[in-house]
């Protein structure tokens, strides 16, 4: 026994030692001009409450890092404004003070960013709770980075050959078991092939739900729609990407169900799909500012699409028809619950809001996206519209037989929406960043909001 903790710590202190370990804390205050509305003690927030909160960066950040030419371990606490204090009228800044009173108040519900990575030429590896992409567009419809974390584990392969290369990717998500009182996951992978100017693959998701995934379930190399489990939803996707020279085109189709004559189920057809065009401009390099934004943790899918740098131009198109991620009961819907220990909200309870695996405005609705970016070293600023349809048909809304609504159209009555927004992120020295960010949301209501801040960041 003592032989083996001998053993630990001196592998713990050679990795260390050969490591480039270090403590880092950041800053980073905001103030806002908006007229976003306040809320009182009862009101439970959506998911566009959860997206406007985490649209704030936190006001204060410390973590350590250990890393390496192959890996790299991170643990950051964020010191975020407390959920029901940004409803109750703390929007006007970031920082984390009680909604009652003007005393010290924060987010007690971290770390959101934590992980170990490992990476070599052929394989990469990750192990923790970050944010997850797939694709190289904005969004995609089994993975976005909109929601604040997935607590993961991922594995890519990779194999080349003289025409190009193979690729493999490997995934399992477990979401907050405490939500339900019972397990929900998303296991997923793909497999394609890519070149200088083509890639293309397949990629197939099963989510699990009221039980946890046994070794079949969790076979890499297996075909999940086989599998027939009870309390599993398999989906599969088909995606492409073309780079022509300055050009980038690049789609996914997403299917859920597809209804086919003498099937076993009844489930009405669903899908999703997008497709994305992008110029580049200008060339130009990618921007070197400090890391202060729980996004720059991200793990992203390696595409062909090089997002960084220069000056570029891009539209998309989404469309999901209204009966996709969805299931009779709650754990079977293609939902991740996000559960916040907010301070102020009536008897105490726990606040859960659903967000979406993939396309972040769900099922029954479309999306029209251009978006404008200029990057250098100093300077990133994007410039993005957005027009969105969203159908009557919600997520929580009742599923089953006998499906009245068309499994394509979005269901009347139509609710619009067109936002606006800029970015601009400004660093003199790889420490420090100014940052400016005015938006606007014309619907059903006129909502903006002006946020500026000032960022700092401190390594020992």
């Amino acid at each position: 026994m003592r032989k083996s903790i001998l053993v630990a710590l001196l592998s713990l202190l050679a990795i260390t030692l050969c490591a480039n370990p270090g403590f880092f804390l950041s800053v980073f205050p905001v103030l806002s001009l908006n007229n976003l509305p306040v809320y009182d003690r009862d009101y439970l927030p959506d998911l566009q409450d959860m997206y406007a909160y985490f649209d704030y960066p936190a006001f204060g950040a410390f973590g350590i890092e250990l890393s390496g030419k192959t890996y790299r371990a991170l643990f950051r606490l964020d010191l975020r404004q407390d959920l029901s204090s940004f409803l109750r009228g703390r929007s006007w800044s970031n920082l984390p003070i009680d909604s009652n009173k003007n005393s010290l108040y924060m987010d007690t519900d971290f770390p959101r960013v934590g992980f170990l990575e490992y990476e070599n030429s052929t394989i990469r590896l990750s192990a923790g709770k970050r944010k997850l992409h797939y694709g190289p567009a904005t969004y995609n419809f089994i993975l976005s980075e909109t929601v604040p974390f997935f607590e993961h584990l991922w594995f890519d392969l990779e194999t080349r050959v003289s025409y190009g290369r193979y690729f493999y990717n490997f995934f399992v998500i477990s979401s907050d078991r405490s939500v339900y009182d019972s397990p929900k996951t998303m296991i997923g992978h793909e497999f394609g092939f890519s070149n200088e100017s083509l890639r293309v693959g397949f990629a197939e998701t099963n989510l699990i739900s009221k039980t946890f995934p046994d070794l079949r379930d969790l076979s890499p190399f297996t075909i999940f729609h086989n599998n027939y489990a009870k309390n599993s939803n398999v989906a599969a996707a088909l995606f492409f990407e073309l780079k022509l020279d300055r050009v980038d085109l690049y789609g996914q189709l997403y299917a859920d169900d597809i209804l086919i004559p003498g099937d076993r189920t009844a489930n009405p057809t669903s899908i999703g799909w997008y497709a994305g065009a992008g110029f580049t401009l200008k060339e130009g390099t990618p921007y070197e500012g400090p890391v202060l934004w729980e996004d720059q943790f991200s793990l992203r899918e390696k595409t062909l699409v090089c997002e960084r740098g220069g000056l570029k131009v891009k539209y998309e198109h989404y469309h999901s028809t209204p009966y996709l991620y969805n299931r009779q009961f709650e754990e079977g819907k293609y939902t991740n619950p996000i559960r916040f220990n907010a301070g102020d909200i009536e008897e105490g309870k726990y606040v859960v809001v659903n967000g979406f695996y993939g396309f972040p405005y769900g099922p029954d609705a479309t999306l029209d996206l251009l978006a404008l970016s200029y990057e250098t070293e100093r300077l990133r600023a994007g410039l993005r519209f957005q027009f969105l349809r969203l159908g009557a048909y919600k997520i929580d809304d009742y599923y089953g037989e006998p499906f009245e609504h068309n499994w394509y159209s979005l269901v009347k009555p139509i609710t619009r929406v067109l936002m606006v927004d800029l970015n601009v992120h400004y660093s003199p020295d790889k420490v420090q960043e100014f940052y400016f960010s005015p938006s606007v949301s014309i619907g059903m209501e006129l909502r903006f909001n002006v946020k500026f801040g000032y960022g700092r960041f401190f390594s020992f």
